[in-house]
């Protein structure tokens, strides 16, 4: 089967396309840069130069398709203009949605995250039922929710959209903004220690990239036109996060933390001298805010619905950092699938 895809030379879209050729479909990938480092090459992948905000090479690019794996997205919250979310996470969306409906797609997978309902309620877990029960504190949700609301609109019109709601996504993989966990292992393993927010109760919901991947698989087989899912592994604080990460790095833990309030404080003030760039270079407080917000949640509905399971995070957290400690890179992910 033909299988269009967004987001190929990232963190999920990759190792979701090597999947996916591995049980035998075609891949026509829409990429900006057909040279790009991270995109997988391999005889059932076929790049399409082109760009979301470009309708024509995205119908170029979905000919043939019988579905859609929607994955790309801006998440850059560092960037301070909403340009670049509105283009890519709103009218992007938009215009695959138009070309999909054209093509009469017979399903149509896109990739939010569990970001968008918002903090979880004191002893709760986020559901697919959940309200938004506060104003979106960065331009990331707004749009992915905007998002969102685009899938549900054109499901109504024929197009049997599914919407997947990933929680904060670790494992082997490609370098790239997504991959923080990756990053703090590195930290861990070279300083020896970690310097953090004293918000070490606030709990978030890890799930393991290949487990994102399989949902997306089992979404494109057995999810029906509408449907929602959040797609998540096990619930920890940064405590027990630390905790684990220390351990599996044979390391005693060794955290020293920072007043929460004064943090803040201090990077609103270092923003200060940002305010004339695209980017906030420093650990500006949206960053903060976004990372250290409660954010427990369930995927029962996905576990009971589709099949769905998990890896443990001990086991995930294991697997990441044996892939670190070995040197792995995101050059080891394509090189077995290199044709010459």
């Amino acid at each position: 089967m033909k299988i269009f895809i967004t987001g190929i030379t990232g963190y999920i879209g990759s190792k979701l396309a090597l999947s996916l050729i591995e049980e035998g479909h075609m891949i026509h990938a829409l990429v900006r840069d057909p040279n790009s480092a991270t995109l997988p090459r391999h005889e059932n992948i076929i790049p399409f130069k082109g760009k979301l905000e470009d309708i024509e090479s995205i119908r170029v690019a979905m000919k043939g398709c019988k579905k859609v794996m929607h994955v790309a997205g801006y998440t850059n919250i560092r960037c301070k203009d909403i340009a670049p979310f509105y283009k890519v996470n709103v009218l992007g969306t938009s215009n695959v949605l138009k070309v999909a409906k054209e093509h009469e797609i017979k399903k149509f997978i896109y990739t939010s995250s569990v970001s968008v309902f918002g903090a979880s309620f004191p002893g709760l877990a986020i559901t697919e039922s959940q309200p938004r029960m506060s104003t979106y504190t960065n331009d990331y949700e707004l749009t992915k929710a905007l998002g969102e609301n685009l899938v549900r609109e054109y499901t109504k019109k024929g197009v049997p959209g599914i919407i997947l709601n990933v929680s904060r996504v670790y494992g082997p993989g490609i370098d790239c903004y997504s991959s923080g966990i990756n990053k703090l292992f590195r930290i861990i393993m070279k300083n020896k220690f970690l310097i953090v927010p004293n918000k070490l109760a606030a709990t978030a919901n890890y799930v393991y990239i290949d487990d994102v991947v399989e949902a997306h698989k089992l979404a494109m087989e057995h999810a029906t036109a509408g449907a929602q899912f959040i797609i998540g592994g096990e619930n920890a604080s940064y405590e027990r996060l630390f905790g684990i990460m220390f351990t599996k790095a044979g390391i005693k833990k060794n955290i020293y933390t920072v007043n929460y309030r004064f943090l803040k404080h201090l990077c609103n003030f270092t923003s200060l001298f940002s305010l004339f760039r695209k980017y906030d270079n420093s650990l500006c407080s949206r960053i903060l805010d976004f990372l250290f917000t409660d954010r427990a949640a369930s995927s029962k509905k996905a576990e009971k619905e589709l099949g769905y399971r998990y890896t443990s995070l001990e086991k995930g957290l294991g697997n990441t950092y044996e892939f670190i400690k070995n040197k792995g890179h995101e050059n080891k992910l394509f090189h077995t699938y290199n044709r010459s």
